[in-house]
């Protein structure tokens, strides 16, 4: 097949790129295509140099599916029509997830999206945030229904960009040797462009525009996608997102309520059996996932699993997956696997 990796020089592109070689996608033609001020630049694919296109309709003529990482507005301005033109765009934004004809898909949750395809079209990649909750949640939900969902966040600065990266970094090498002086932080000089705030040794409690209702673009996010995917639209959710100085690997607290009695052992055991997710969970062992256990992992880490106080049919558990990765270009090149195996 004739592939195109578009936004191919950024932080989830490149990672795409990278899975592609290492699961031998089949790809008998490589396009890589990013942005006017990427053009020309140096892409390697299985060993061959390829320069970067400016991304165009036109670009896109002939390319059987096109993976895409390259923002909403991005999305939304180009990618209708390269599909009417007869391609399969895999889109990692969020321009198109919640429209009623496109499929939402977490391949290990549920492929059952996915008939009737591959043709032209957009198939949507859910939020990295999402899917490291979705992949922990819906085993327990297709055993025992989910009644709601409240999720905590905590992600990643990679989530932003690599410019956010280098804010974090900056901050901390600007504080190297004088710690001291967080007691009495002089918070202006560490606020940056990308966060808006000091991200360095700090939480910032706000992902995305804050909207109407107090909830944030990223918050919105959260609560609508896994109604979609979990094919549950009446289902309560309500998030709150955090960014935290750590590099790469989103982590989801999540309290889940069932419409039946269900157990912290049955719920280990469900998920040890459930595609896309491990089980580290082993309190009397310190076992329990972190964002850096996640990092370059195919998978959602899920632990902390235990019963919420006095409730025999509400859940805790604790779920981390890298962002980058298992949150967005892997479930991008898992589609095209499901749909061309």
């Amino acid at each position: 097949m004739k592939v195109a990796v578009i936004g191919a020089t950024g932080a989830v592109g490149r990672e795409m790129i990278r899975i592609l070689e290492d699961r031998a996608f089949p790809v008998d033609g490589f396009v890589p295509l990013a942005s006017a001020r990427s053009d020309g630049l140096p892409v390697t694919f299985e060993g061959t140099e390829h320069r970067v296109r400016e991304l165009t309709v036109e670009a896109c003529r002939g390319v059987d599916v096109a993976f895409v990482s390259a923002g909403a507005d991005t999305a939304s301005r180009f990618l209708p029509e390269i599909a009417a033109n007869g391609t399969l765009c895999i889109d990692n934004s969020s321009a198109f997830r919640m429209e009623p004809e496109v499929p939402l898909v977490i391949p290990a949750v549920n492929p059952e999206a996915l008939e009737g395809w591959p043709k032209p079209g957009i198939i949507s990649v859910p939020n990295c945030t999402t899917i490291t909750a979705v992949l922990a949640v819906a085993p327990l939900h297709r055993a025992a229904g989910c009644t709601s969902l409240v999720l905590s966040s905590y992600q990643a600065v990679s989530g932003a960009g690599h410019k956010a990266i280098a804010e974090l970094l900056e901050q901390v090498e600007k504080l190297r040797g004088d710690e001291e002086a967080l007691a009495h932080p002089d918070v202006p000089t560490l606020v940056g462009p990308v966060m808006g705030r000091a991200i360095a040794y700090n939480v910032i409690p706000r992902i995305g525009a804050f909207q109407a209702d107090g909830f944030t673009g990223e918050e919105a996010k959260m609560m609508a996608e896994p109604r979609k995917i979990l094919s549950a639209p009446d289902l309560p959710v309500v998030a709150t997102s955090v960014r935290v100085p750590v590099l790469v690997g989103h982590a989801v607290s999540i309290l889940a309520e069932f419409a039946r009695p269900i157990t912290a052992d049955e719920a280990r055991d469900l998920l040890r059996s459930a595609p896309g997710v491990e089980v580290w969970d082993d309190p009397a062992g310190d076992v329990f996932p972190t964002s850096i256990d996640a990092a370059g992992g195919d998978v959602a880490l899920a632990g902390r699993i235990r019963q919420a106080p006095g409730r025999d049919d509400a859940l805790v558990l604790f779920s981390c997956a890298d962002n980058l990765r298992a949150g967005a270009a892997l479930d991008a090149v898992q589609i095209a696997e499901h749909l061309y195996k």
